[in-house]
């Protein structure tokens, strides 16, 4: 399989040539090719400079995501004295979950002291610690979940959770592939969702890009609570997909946690922008070059500023004029272009196929 690979790449380079592989498989000999051969067809020719409008759209496969619930935490150990809500309610943020009762055994006892007054006066509780007693509020509005269970009476640690309070907010989650975020010069101007059988696609508000677990749910790049990168698809784990991007799910859009589908994203768009075809530029990514043809047929290879591509076009931000020529495709540069660059393995089955 792999000579067979190998055999086609070989045959690539030397139809680049412009016709030179015709001789070198024909043992150099003087034979003309036959008609059908076009020979240099694939050679390169001159194509203009033009203005036009361009935009670059990214489709990755997306997954969708609940945001992970916010914990109710007491901060004091102690006993449970009053459970204020029930599993499953809504409740809005600063809203009181449970109170817990914590005693210091190393504090100060309580107000009063042996002889300051009679049964049930002030002095009753000179021989208890002192205790406090802390009302649990909810830390975001949301729906109260975990409660099942909890009674007045029941010991709590200090820094456990209690109960968490679920935002029912889902995000759509995307690996992108690491080549791809070359694409990404700043935040997508517009992100639209489509999920595989399920509602018609919707504007999906962008989030972040990146790694991070740092919570947030502002616009820009920072980032919110990560959810995790979704597996398989294209831009999944083995192809080398290094960072990812969320975007928030629209209310109204029924999703399910797991469901995937796929998310267009807009990276940059411009109009009247000066185009050439991508393959007459060396590089892709800020700078480039082209190979000017002038008047006469000279050639002057020239560096220039790069933007936005929509994959068949590239925007050229400063180095070129409208109705110049740049040679299409330009050839590539030197010891990237040679047969058997690929390494010693591939040049010695090359020997043996030829």
């Amino acid at each position: 399989m792999k000579k067979w690979i190998i055999t086609a790449a070989v045959l690539v380079v030397l139809a680049a040539a412009g016709g030179t592989g015709w001789f070198l498989l024909r043992g150099g000999g003087g034979d003309a090719p036959p008609d059908d051969i076009a020979v240099g067809a694939e050679e390169a020719a001159p194509v203009p400079v033009e203005y036009g409008s361009i935009t670059d759209e990214v489709v990755l496969d997306a997954q969708v995501e609940e945001d992970p619930a916010k914990k109710v935490v007491s901060k004091r150990g102690g006993t449970v004295t009053r459970v204020w809500v029930g599993d499953g309610q809504e409740v809005q943020e600063g809203a009181p979950i449970v109170s817990v009762r914590s005693e210091d055994p190393g504090a100060a006892p309580e107000a009063g002291g042996a002889g300051d007054g009679g049964d049930g006066g002030e002095g009753a509780g000179a021989d208890r610690p002192a205790a406090t007693e802390v009302t649990v509020t909810a830390p975001v509005s949301g729906k109260v979940r975990g409660l099942d269970g909890l009674a007045a009476g029941d010991p709590v640690e200090q820094g456990a959770s209690v109960a968490s309070i679920s935002l029912e907010r889902f995000r759509a989650v995307a690996p992108i592939p690491a080549n791809d975020l070359y694409r990404f010069y700043d935040d997508p101007e517009e992100i639209t969702l489509k999920i595989d059988k399920g509602p018609p696609a919707q504007a999906c508000r962008f989030l972040s890009i990146g790694e991070s677990e740092e919570s947030g749910d502002g616009g820009g790049s920072a980032p919110e609570e990560d959810m995790g990168m979704p597996g398989g698809g294209e831009g999944g784990g083995g192809t080398g997909a290094t960072s990812r991007i969320s975007c928030r799910v629209p209310e109204d859009l029924q999703v399910f946690p797991g469901v995937t589908g796929k998310m267009s994203i807009v990276t940059g768009s411009a109009d009247r922008a000066l185009l050439v075809p991508v393959t007459a530029v060396r590089g892709g990514f800020e700078e480039g070059e082209v190979i000017v043809v002038g008047d006469g047929g000279g050639q002057e290879t020239r560096r220039v500023e790069l933007g936005i591509t929509d994959g068949d076009r590239i925007q050229v931000v400063e180095g070129l004029d409208e109705g110049e020529q740049v040679l299409d495709p330009i050839p590539l540069e030197e010891g990237f272009d040679a047969p058997g660059s690929g390494g010693e393995e591939e040049s010695s089955e090359e020997g043996v196929m030829f």
